[in-house]
């Protein structure tokens, strides 16, 4: 029996010896930009906006919009030129660019008085905002082929927290990648959406190449947001 009792022991000992251990996942410090987590939400709206027709949809997001004023993103971007005049197998209908989306809010109002003078409203506002605006995310309209990717190359800081947002219209996967400039891969998001979002904090200050890689068949207009 003793023997019995003994070698179990030695079974469990071998066997924790062979347990595998996880280890920790180095945290990323800083503090998430509440700004880019409304625009996004506000993408969110606006494509169910678009989805249904509603222009009360649109309303809310340009009202976010109009709270959360962007500004352009002072980077490079390389990729094919593409023909959204080309619309075989495209679904969606979606605008990511203000004044577009502005248009569009009117054009489903149908002549509605109260929702024309409401839109008219937001749109005061955001402009006044955006006048004043100095600070906030930066943002790029664009679109990329299909089984395509357009690059972008822009500066980061060391040691303060980078995020990106990159937002499709539906119709097509997006993933999102990041590299430094010795080309090695900083952060990815590679999920089955076209919602993609990245945050990690700079080594070093210095140009870092964000590829959007589209893996439809159809072109996909996005919009790219950072921090």
């Amino acid at each position: 029996m003793k023997k019995v009792i003994l070698f179990v022991s030695m079974i469990a000992v071998a066997i924790s010896g062979l347990a595998q251990t996880v280890e920790e996942k180095p945290e990323v410090k800083g503090e998430t930009s509440e700004s880019l987590a409304a625009v996004k939400l506000a993408n969110q709206i606006l494509r169910y906006g678009y989805e249904n027709k509603s222009t009360l949809a649109l309303l809310d997001a340009l009202q976010i919009f109009s709270e959360n004023p962007t500004q352009a993103f002072n980077a490079t971007k390389q990729g094919d030129a593409v023909d959204e005049t080309k619309n075989d197998g495209k679904k969606a209908k979606v605008s990511f660019d203000y004044e577009s989306v502005l248009a569009d809010a009117k054009a489903f109002a149908e002549g509605d008085p109260n929702l024309l003078a409401l839109i008219d409203n937001i749109d005061a506002e955001a402009k006044g905002a955006q006048r004043g605006n100095i600070n906030g995310p930066s943002r790029d309209y664009s679109s990329v082929n299909g089984k395509s990717y357009v690059d972008y190359t822009a500066s980061f800081v060391a040691n303060e927290l980078a995020e990106i947002l990159v937002s499709g219209d539906g119709d097509t996967d997006l993933d999102l990648y990041v590299y430094d400039s010795n080309g090695n891969p900083i952060a990815s998001d590679t999920d089955y959406s076209d919602d993609c979002y990245v945050r990690w904090v700079p080594a070093w200050t210095g140009r870092y190449t964000i590829r959007i890689v589209n893996r439809g068949p159809v072109y996909n207009r996005f919009v790219i947001l950072t921090n």
